[in-house]
């Protein structure tokens, strides 16, 4: 990002993300290792204790039918979600779940999410050379200040290259179009549902379209060429987005005097 553009809108701090629910996978732990590591596409026993962990899961032909986080702690693992995708979530693993003896509880918490200064934080989910972004599981009675918006949020987890989900995105996409096989895909961990297919077009495939993140003055016209992915964030003046481009248009698209950024 330009710095100027930066300082406009990626702000440092944290805030109760309401949207996300944590669900607390119960059962004996070597079951639960062999539940994750059959259904999910990162590798999940490289997680830290206490860490957190970008994910997803994927159907028989490859498409994403949820993306989530793993976070690993003493008492075994937890993800954090969507609330608008948690019920597929669970119905989607609960042939598996039950396979393997495993249950899957809400838990009684709340997800914070926190924007820093790369560096800053110890356990993060994702970051860049600036910033990274973390979430914790607290307390329902947890108190936090909201020092950042959740406009804020969502745009610093743009221009990571971080695209959430939506009940409108489930099994609409496969994860080399929206950065998945960047930031939730192992490559080198054993099977899981679609994996052969997802690593087909990861080695074999031709990839002629690319996922990006925009930011863009408000007075920019949606192009045809740009295929807009997820929500708009409007911020100070800003439009920040993600959105799936052609390779071979990408150079024209960029020309438009109202696009600060294409990342």
């Amino acid at each position: 990002m330009k710095k100027d553009t930066h300082n406009n809108f990626i702000k440092y701090g944290s805030l109760i993300i309401k949207e996300y629910k944590a669900i607390k996978l119960n059962g004996d732990i070597k079951k639960v290792d062999e539940f994750l590591q059959g259904q999910v596409t990162s590798d999940h026993s490289l997680l830290p204790n206490n860490g957190y962990q970008l994910s997803s899961i994927c159907n028989h032909k490859g498409q994403v039918m949820s993306d989530f986080i793993i976070n690993k702690n003493n008492n075994g693992y937890t993800l954090i979600i969507n609330d608008s995708l948690k019920d597929a979530l669970i119905e989607e693993l609960k042939p598996f779940a039950q396979l393997h003896r495993v249950e899957m509880h809400d838990c009684n918490k709340v997800v914070v999410g926190k924007i820093s200064l790369k560096g800053d934080l110890k356990y993060s989910y994702s970051s860049n050379k600036d910033i990274e972004a973390s979430i914790s599981i607290e307390n329902k009675d947890y108190e936090n200040k909201n020092s950042i918006s959740y406009e804020n949020w969502h745009a610093a987890n743009k221009i990571l290259g971080n695209f959430f989900m939506q009940p409108e995105d489930v099994g609409k996409y496969r994860p080399l179009e929206i950065n998945y096989d960047n930031l939730r895909v192992s490559f080198d961990k054993g099977c899981y549902r679609g994996q052969e297919i997802v690593a087909r077009m990861k080695y074999l495939g031709i990839d002629r379209r690319k996922f990006c993140t925009l930011v863009v003055n408000n007075s920019y016209e949606l192009s045809e060429k740009t295929k807009i992915i997820g929500k708009i964030i409007n911020l100070d003046g800003f439009k920040v987005f993600n959105a799936i481009i052609k390779r071979d248009e990408i150079d024209q698209v960029k020309k438009s005097k109202d696009i600060v950024e294409l990342i």
